[in-house]
């Protein structure tokens, strides 16, 4: 009995990998057009967010590991681990501000502030996904891999949304454009493996 499971394990654990190998397809060109529209987009300045990445991984490595502190928060706001990690609770937060606080009080904010703070508090979150879902063993990489690039999907097309609010971003453009090369991704890896 023992020996089926560990089998059925494998064999779920291989379709895992296939699976992750097809949303990373997906995931390359989806990042790809996204980058190429964030480089288009008027008033976005790319360096902004560069600087906001390294920004959140020299916080992590040189003052204080903030994983702890933003699992409370996660966990403040929502019960279940698989929101916990599915929706960034510190970026939700700031759309809705930069949304309705010029609305109510009359005031403007800072656009390249809010690009920092917005791609600050997403690597934030993908630093606290990735610790908490990695694993030891082979099983639990793949897992991890399969898990990791379904959240960063999500995750950019969140952060595409927050960049919405503030600019003419075109995350619909990016998308379909993502998915038809993803698309034409695996068909080319595919053949080019078969033959």
């Amino acid at each position: 009995m023992e020996e089926r499971e560990l089998k059925n394990n494998y064999i779920f654990t291989l379709v895992k990998l296939f699976l992750f190998l097809i949303i990373f397809c997906f995931l390359a060109e989806f990042i790809r057009y996204f980058v190429r529209e964030i480089h288009s987009v008027a008033g976005l300045d790319f360096n902004i967010l560069v600087g906001s990445v390294i920004s959140t991984f020299a916080f992590y490595l040189l003052l204080i590991d903030l994983n702890g502190f933003y699992k409370k928060i996660q966990k403040f706001f929502f019960r279940s681990a698989f929101f916990s990690y599915l929706f960034p609770s510190i970026l939700i937060f700031l759309a809705l501000s930069y949304f309705f606080v010029p609305k109510l009080f009359n005031i403007s904010f800072n656009k390249d502030l809010f690009v920092f703070l917005g791609g600050f508090s997403l690597f934030v979150h993908l630093i606290y996904v990735s610790r908490a879902t990695r694993g030891k063993s082979f099983n639990a990489l793949i897992n991890y891999f399969f898990i990791f690039s379904i959240l960063m999907v999500i995750h950019l097309i969140l952060f595409g949304f927050y960049l919405k609010i503030s600019f003419n971003f075109g995350l619909g453009e990016i998308l379909l454009n993502g998915i038809q090369e993803g698309t034409t991704l695996i068909k080319d890896i595919f053949i080019k493996g078969f033959k």
